[in-house]
């Protein structure tokens, strides 16, 4: 690059510095301006329950950055990065590729299993940008969310006892059948065997507002079928389905659909007025479920994935500085 070293220097962001940088940060690509305060202040909020934590770095002056990248920690020992739109509101692009590989390789350190990216589909020079990095497009997702309330659906009728809530003493049994759900699904099945259980687990948790009561394996004939996690977003008086999945051997007989009647039973037990949850794109059977009980779609994002094992920003011929 024709470029100094000096000029190319990357700079940790200071949390002071940090609602500027989200400005830019949280921009739809292609506004005349940077995220509103609104967007800014929500991001602070959460960012506030230490849910996650996180690192940034910038290349060029505090009130005119070149380049920034944000990452968050997620539990799990995974992290999503945040990247501006090249080219827009003073992001200089081969500065930002600069300092994308040099925050890649200062967040290998931290032994992560991947890094994920998600942007909205029309972020043409955001997409070139994470191939250029070594990130690999892994699905296209789907938004979609309803009233807990309107089209009415009747709870599950099951015994109490096939609802078996998240303890100490059932974590061994929730770990086996989230692993059995994994098996041949459809839901972003790249993902399945890239963390062990217990930090798939620990990701799931700091999915809005843990609450173990929210968690549930559902049991029929005596047999772990499937399991329902479910988190609080009381910002928003909404419930997000985290995750939800059904063991092989229950597969097309209904227990799919007993989940989401649970999932919604327990939104209104909670006060929820909506019901939300991302779908990978390509798996038509758990899209046809949505619809079946009135999901619909309100957002999409395409998701990156980094992995050091098959990124190439370890071969970089420029060091840190």
């Amino acid at each position: 690059m024709a470029r100094s070293r000096r000029a190319d220097r990357v700079v940790p962001l200071g949390a002071g510095e940090l609602p500027a940088a989200l400005r830019l940060l949280l921009a739809i690509p292609g506004s005349a301006g940077g995220a509103t305060e609104i967007q800014v202040r929500g991001f602070l909020d959460y960012l506030a329950t230490g849910a996650v934590q996180w690192e940034g770095y910038r290349c060029g002056p505090a009130n005119a950055p070149r380049a920034l990248f944000l990452a968050l920690l997620t539990p799990g020992r995974t992290a999503i990065a945040l990247l501006p739109s090249p080219g827009e509101h003073g992001i200089d692009p081969d500065a930002q590729h600069y300092l994308g590989r040099a925050a890649l390789r200062r967040l290998q350190k931290r032994e992560l299993h991947f890094v994920q990216a998600l942007l909205v589909p029309e972020a043409r020079a955001q997409h070139e940008l994470l191939k250029q990095l070594g990130f690999r497009f892994l699905a296209p997702l789907i938004y979609m969310e309803r009233d807990t309330h309107y089209p009415w659906v009747d709870p599950p009728s099951l015994h109490p006892g096939a609802w078996v809530p998240f303890r100490p003493q059932t974590y061994q049994d929730f770990a086996a059948t989230l692993l059995a759900t994994y098996q041949d699904s459809l839901d972003c099945p790249e993902l399945s065997s890239l963390r062990p259980i217990d930090d798939i687990i620990a990701g799931h948790k700091a999915s809005g507002q843990h609450d173990p009561d929210l968690w549930e394996l559902l049991r029929l004939d005596g047999r772990n079928a499937g399991c329902l996690l479910l988190s609080r977003l009381p910002a928003a008086r909404a419930m997000e389905l985290v995750y939800m999945g059904v063991v092989p051997s229950f597969r097309h007989r209904g227990a799919g659909a007993l989940l989401i009647q649970r999932a919604l039973e327990r939104s209104r037990q909670c006060g929820a007025r909506r019901l939300t949850l991302a779908a990978d794109q390509r798996n038509q059977p758990a899209r046809r479920l949505y619809a079946r009980f009135s999901f619909l779609p309100v957002d999409r994002r395409d998701a990156y994935l980094y992995r050091w094992s098959t990124g190439d920003v370890s071969r970089s011929p420029t060091a840190v500085p």
